[in-house]
């Protein structure tokens, strides 16, 4: 049997590329600073080594020790949105990623993936990444991907890179964005996801829609065309533009985190801690990835490649 391929999981957060990867790859290291995280990354994989660190405080030594094959990245997306005012290099933010490009350029992973917002390219520090892999002879692929192209009913559009040391990245052909025209095309729907009895402290007072109309998106649990919006960290003390509200017989509520996570297409044995409130748990899951689009995109490395 051949080896698995070695994965170093940065920025790791609740572990979404770990679940993208399932059993066909082993995770050397996860890493991340949000200790609350990595409980339930622990809660779920609990034979993985988790790390509470800052990335920028690793010293070549610490990579040296676990040697992996992708390094994966997912680092703070404020630096490139318009919420977190679009500082790039500036952000302290940045700093992770700056460090774990100078460790590419020192240590040339054979592969190399990182996920983040919409807004990343064109950025300061996409360009210092670029430069380095570039330089470095990477392989370089990016894409920006929806997981509605891959027939998942929730919006979160997000880029993508994948760098490959030896040149040997697989064409994948790019999914279709009509397919989230077609109902039929949905691998599930919004109402097979839902809680079978949902939180109390889910549902919005009376008159919450009425005097929202029209600045939040709300779904309905009875159409199977339904799609909802992007879910962000602040769901739940944000109102607007933080993630869609569920329309039901009994009034207007907020998805649980538990339903969110079976949006992003995260297994249905993942769990989250018993004691972890719900504002908490909703800042966690919107910090994550999509399941289902990360596996998309590492299926452009032959060893993760679609059988």
């Amino acid at each position: 049997m051949p080896t698995r391929l070695r994965v170093l999981e940065l920025f790791c957060g609740i572990g979404g590329c770990a679940a993208a990867l399932d059993d066909r790859a082993s995770i050397v290291a996860a890493v991340d600073i949000n200790a609350i995280a990595l409980a339930v990354h622990r809660l779920n994989l609990s034979s993985l080594p988790l790390h509470v660190r800052t990335i920028e405080s690793l010293p070549a030594a610490w990579y040296r020790e676990r040697p992996a094959d992708l390094w994966w990245l997912s680092p703070p997306c404020q630096p490139y949105t318009s919420r977190g005012r679009k500082l790039d290099l500036d952000d302290d933010r940045a700093q992770g990623l700056l460090a774990v490009i100078d460790r590419i350029v020192e240590l040339r992973p054979r592969y190399v993936g990182l996920e983040n917002v919409a807004g990343f390219p064109g950025s300061q520090s996409h360009q210092r990444l670029r430069a380095a892999l570039d330089g470095c002879g990477y392989q370089v692929r990016e894409q920006h991907l929806c997981p509605t192209q891959l027939g998942v009913p929730n919006r979160r559009p997000r880029f993508y890179l994948v760098a490959s040391r030896s040149g040997n990245l697989v064409e994948r052909a790019s999914p279709s964005e009509t397919r989230r025209s077609r109902p039929a095309a949905w691998r599930f729907t919004v109402r097979q996801i839902l809680d079978t009895q949902p939180a109390d402290g889910l549902w919005l007072p009376d008159g919450f829609h009425e005097r929202y109309r029209g600045a939040i998106h709300v779904v309905d649990a009875a159409d199977p065309q339904a799609e909802t919006h992007c879910f962000t960290s602040s769901y739940g003390n944000s109102v607007v533009r933080s993630g869609s509200y569920l329309a039901t017989p009994r009034g207007v509520r907020r998805f649980s985190p538990s339903e969110i996570l079976r949006l992003l297409c995260f297994p249905a044995s993942c769990r989250l801690p018993d004691d972890l409130a719900v504002r908490k748990a909703w800042q966690l899951v919107g910090n994550s990835l999509s399941v289902a689009a990360v596996r998309h995109v590492l299926t452009a490395i032959p060893e993760l490649g679609e059988p």
